[in-house]
C-alpha cells in the first residue's frame, strides 16, 4: 500500500526512478532523448521552429511593452515583464550558438611536437591520482607528465616517482589552482600544456586528437568536453548524459564558431607561449579559465573547441559536491564583470566574443528569473494585484503561441541533451546559490577557493531537502497562497480580494504547475541515495568464484578498487562473510588481456528477479593483489574508450599467460581470443560529435567461439563470455550511433 502510494506520487510529479548505472551497462552515451535526436538530424526544421518561437515571442512582447499596463499593478507588471524578456534573451541566445552543430573532424597529428601534461591536485587521495596518472601513462602522444602538488605531500612524490611523473611543489598555496600553474610555468619545457583535473584521466588518443590544430600560430587554446565516468553522479540524467551536455555538445560548439570558445579549466591543451604573454593564469578571480581566455582573446590568440571526448572525469558525487561546485563557479564567472577584462566594456574583443562571453554569464540570472515568476504568483494570488490584462483572445492568440512556441524551440536547439523538466529541475537546485552570487557582479566575494570533493555519501531525506531552503520556501508559499485563493473561492468567502474574469482560475491553474516543479525538485533530491563512495563501472566479463570447494562460473558484472559483484547460480553461491577469489582476464591498454585474481569478503547476495536461479553476489576487495594496475587500466580506459569509440583500443592485443589452477576449458578460450587478430583501430573521422567511429577488424567468429566458450558447465549457455565479446568489440556498451 504504501509503495503504491509513493509511485502514484512519483507518477503524479514525473519523479525518475532511482538511477543506477550498473543496470544499464550497454547504454551508449550520448543519451538523448528521441525528439531532440530527431531535430538534432534535420537541422532546418530546428532553425524554422526556432525563427517562429522567436516571431512568436516578438509579437507578444510588443503587446505586453505597449498595451498591457493598463489596469495592472505597475510593480508586479515589470516583475513578469523583466522575467518574460529574460526569458526571451536566452532563447535569442540559444537560437544563436545552436543554430548549426557540424560533426567534428580530427586534423591531422602533427609529429614532433613538445607537450608537458600537468596535473594538479591539493588534497585529492592516492587512488584518485593513481588514476589520472595511469591515464596519462597510456597517452600514445610522446609527452612529460607532471604532477603539481599543492598539498606538499610525501605520498604525490613516491607515486609520481612510481608513475613516471615529475613532482612539483611550492611553499605556500596562494592563488589555489591557478597559483599552482603559474609556479610551475618557468619549469615547463614544452611548446604545448595539457592542463588536467586531479580525477581527469585522459584516453590514449587525446593528445593525438588536438595536436594538428596548434599548425595555426595563433591559437592559444584547444578546449575539449568535460565528460564524467560515474553515470550515477549529482549531475547525471543517465548513462552519457548530464546537466553539462547540453552546453558541450550544443553550446560550446556554438561559440567555436565565432572564435569565442574558452578554456574550461581541465581537457585543455594550452600553447605555452600564449599564456607567458598574457601573465600566465589568471588571479583576479577563482574563474581562472575563463578569465585568461578572455586575456587571451583581447590580445589577438584565437581558441577552438574539438568536440570528442578526450577526458573523462569525476562528476559531483553528491548534492555537496553538486552545490559547493555550481557556487564556486558563480561568483568566480561573475565576479569577472567588475574586472578590466569585462566583456561589457572591453573593446578588445570582437562583437560576437563580447555577446558570446555575457550570454555565458547571464546565464547565472536564470533562477532570479524563475523565483520573480513565482514570487508574481504568490503576489496575485494573496493580493489580488494583477500583472496585466489580458482579454482571451490575446492569452490564445499571443501569450499561448509564444509558451508553446518557446519550449518546442529549446528542446530543439538543446538536441536532445537536456529535457526542459531536467532544466527546470537542476535551475531550481541552483536557485539560492545562483541568486546570492549575483552580488559579485558589483563585488566579488573575497572567500577562498574550495577544491570539490571527490567522495561523499549522500542519503537524501529531509538533509537534502534542507539544502534547498529557497526551494522549499518557495513551494510552501506558493501550496498556502493557491490553497487559500481556492478555498476562499469555492466558499464565497470574500477574505482575499477577488480576481477578475479568466483569472479566477488561470491564476491557480498556473500555481498548481510550478507547485508540482517544485515539489518534484524537493523529492528528487530526497529519494537520492549514494551510499558508496566510489563509482562501480559496469563490466561483462567471464569471472571464476573460488570458495574454497572448486571454481565455479560467474559473470563480472560491475566493479571498482574497493568492491566486485559477480552473477552465479544460487545453489553455488558463497554465503555472506565468506571470503573468496574472484579471477577474470581484464582488456588493458598497456597490459594487454591480463588474468588477474581479486580477495575479496562477500558483504551481501541477492536473487536476481529477472534471472530466477541466480543470485548476484556483492564483494568488498580485501586484496587487490597482482589486479590493481589492470583494474585501472581495464575501467578508466578501455571501458570510456569502448563507449564513445565503439572499438577497443588498438593496444589490447598482447597474448594473456594463464596460471596452472585456471580451469582447462576457461584456459582454451582464452588462448584462442588470444591467437586472433585483435581490434584494430583505424582512421579518424567521427561520427557526429562525440567520438572516432574508425574501421576494424573482427578478433574472433563467433561460431569459433561457440565451440569452446563458455566452460562446458550446466549453465554455459546463460553467460555471456570474454570471447563472445571480442569477436564483437568489448562486450560493454555499443557506439552511440
Amino acid at each position: 500500500m504504501r509503495a503504491g502510494a509513493r509511485r502514484g506520487c512519483d507518477l503524479a510529479l514525473g519523479v525518475p526512478a532511482p538511477f543506477d548505472a550498473s543496470l544499464h551497462p550497454n547504454l551508449a552515451g550520448p543519451a538523448q532523448t528521441r525528439l531532440g535526436a530527431w531535430f538534432d538530424h534535420h537541422d532546418m526544421v530546428t532553425r524554422v521552429v526556432a525563427v517562429l518561437a522567436l516571431l512568436g515571442g516578438a509579437l507578444y512582447l510588443t503587446w505586453r511593452i505597449g498595451f498591457s499596463f493598463n489596469d495592472s499593478n505597475p510593480v508586479v507588471n515589470m516583475m513578469l515583464l523583466i522575467a518574460e524578456m529574460f526569458g526571451y534573451w536566452s532563447l535569442v541566445c540559444l537560437t544563436v550558438f545552436s543554430w548549426s552543430n557540424p560533426p567534428a573532424r580530427r586534423p591531422e597529428a602533427t609529429p614532433g611536437r613538445s607537450v608537458d601534461v600537468i596535473v594538479c591536485t591539493y588534497d585529492e587521495s592516492v587512488a584518485v591520482l593513481r588514476t589520472t596518472l595511469t591515464g596519462c601513462r597510456a597517452l600514445t602522444y610522446p609527452h612529460t607528465t607532471y604532477l603539481l602538488d599543492d598539498g606538499r605531500r610525501e605520498s604525490m612524490r613516491v607515486l609520481a616517482e612510481e608513475m613516471g611523473a615529475i613532482w612539483l611543489t611550492r611553499p605556500d598555496n596562494s592563488h589555489a589552482k591557478a597559483g599552482n600553474i603559474n609556479a610551475a610555468l618557468d619549469k615547463l619545457t614544452g611548446e604545448l600544456v595539457f592542463v588536467l583535473d586531479a580525477d581527469h584521466v585522459p584516453l590514449p588518443d587525446a593528445l593525438d586528437a588536438v595536436v594538428g590544430y596548434f599548425d595555426d600560430e595563433r591559437l592559444a587554446v584547444v578546449q575539449s568536453p568535460h565528460d564524467f565516468y560515474n553515470h550515477d553522479s549529482a549531475q547525471h540524467y543517465g548513462v552519457g548524459r548530464h546537466e553539462q551536455s547540453v552546453f558541450y555538445e550544443v553550446v560550446l560548439p556554438g561559440k567555436d564558431r565565432h572564435n569565442a570558445a574558452f578554456w574550461c579549466g581541465s581537457a585543455t591543451v594550452l600553447r605555452l607561449s600564449a599564456l607567458l604573454e598574457v601573465g600566465g593564469v589568471a588571479t583576479e578571480t577563482i574563474a581562472e579559465d575563463f578569465h585568461t581566455t578572455m586575456k587571451m582573446h583581447s590580445k589577438g590568440w584565437s581558441t577552438k573547441y574539438h568536440n570528442e571526448v578526450l577526458v573523462q572525469g569525476l562528476g559531483p558525487h553528491d548534492l555537496d559536491g553538486y552545490l559547493l561546485q555550481r557556487d564556486r563557479w558563480a561568483r568566480g564567472n561573475l565576479a569577472v564583470l567588475a574586472s578590466t577584462e569585462s566583456p561589457l566594456t572591453n573593446r578588445n574583443l570582437s562583437l560576437m566574443q563580447r555577446w558570446s562571453y555575457s550570454a555565458s554569464l547571464a546565464s547565472y540570472a536564470a533562477p532570479a528569473a524563475r523565483i520573480a515568476t513565482l514570487l508574481v504568483l504568490i503576489i496575485t494570488l494573496t493580493t489580488g494585484a494583477l500583472p496585466l490584462r489580458a482579454s482571451v483572445t490575446t492569452i490564445v492568440g499571443l501569450w499561448l503561441p509564444w509558451m508553446i512556441g518557446s519550449m518546442l524551440a529549446a528542446t530543439a536547439l538543446c538536441r536532445g541533451h537536456i529535457r526542459l523538466k531536467e532544466s527546470v529541475h537542476y535551475e531550481l537546485c541552483c536557485a539560492e546559490i545562483y541568486t546570492r552570487a549575483l552580488r559579485c557582479m558589483v563585488r566579488p566575494a573575497k572567500t577562498a577557493f574550495k577544491v570539490t570533493p571527490k567522495e561523499g555519501l549522500d542519503l537524501g531525506g529531509f538533509e537534502a531537502i534542507k539544502k534547498l531552503r529557497l526551494t522549499a520556501v518557495l513551494l510552501a508559499a506558493l501550496l498556502i497562497s493557491a490553497v487559500l485563493r481556492v478555498g476562499d473561492t469555492l466558499l464565497g468567502l470574500g477574505v482575499l480580494p477577488t480576481l477578475p474574469g479568466i483569472a479566477v482560475w488561470l491564476i491557480p491553474i498556473l500555481a498548481v504547475l510550478e507547485s508540482r516543479r517544485l515539489a518534484r525538485s524537493l523529492v528528487i533530491v530526497s529519494r537520492r541515495r549514494q551510499r558508496r563512495t566510489e563509482y562501480r563501472f559496469p563490466l561483462d566479463l567471464h569471472a571464476e568464484v573460488h570458495t574454497g570447494d572448486g571454481f565455479h562460473s560467474a559473470r563480472l558484472t560491475d566493479a571498482s578498487l574497493s568492491g566486485v559483484g559477480v552473477e552465479m547460480d544460487a545453489t553455488l553461491a558463497p554465503e555472506r562473510g565468506a571470503t573468496v577469489e574472484v579471477t577474470t582476464a581484464f582488456p588493458t591498454v598497456t597490459l594487454g588481456w591480463q588474468r588477474a585474481t581479486l580477495h575479496a569478503t562477500v558483504n551481501a547476495v541477492r536473487p536476481i528477479a529477472a534471472r530466477p536461479g541466480f543470485v548476484h553476489v556483492g564483494c568488498a576487495v580485501a586484496d587487490l593483489g597482482d589486479a590493481e594496475a589492470a583494474l585501472i587500466e581495464c575501467c578508466y580506459l578501455v571501458v570510456p574508450y569502448q563507449r564513445l569509440r565503439g572499438v577497443l583500443p588498438v593496444q589490447v592485443s598482447v597474448p594473456l599467460t594463464l596460471a596452472a589452477e585456471t580451469s582447462d576449458a576457461f584456459a582454451s578460450a582464452l588462448d584462442l581470443i588470444m591467437s586472433a587478430p585483435s581490434a584494430v583501430v583505424a582512421g579518424s573521422g567521427l561520427d557526429r560529435r562525440r567520438g572516432a567511429l574508425p574501421a576494424r577488424s573482427d578478433a574472433v567468429t563467433a561460431s569459433a567461439v561457440a565451440q569452446v566458450w563458455p566452460p562446458p558447465t550446466a549453465d554455459a549457455v546463460r553467460w555471456p563470455s570474454v570471447a563472445a565479446s571480442v569477436a564483437g568489440g568489448f562486450r560493454g556498451p555499443p557506439t552511440s550511433r
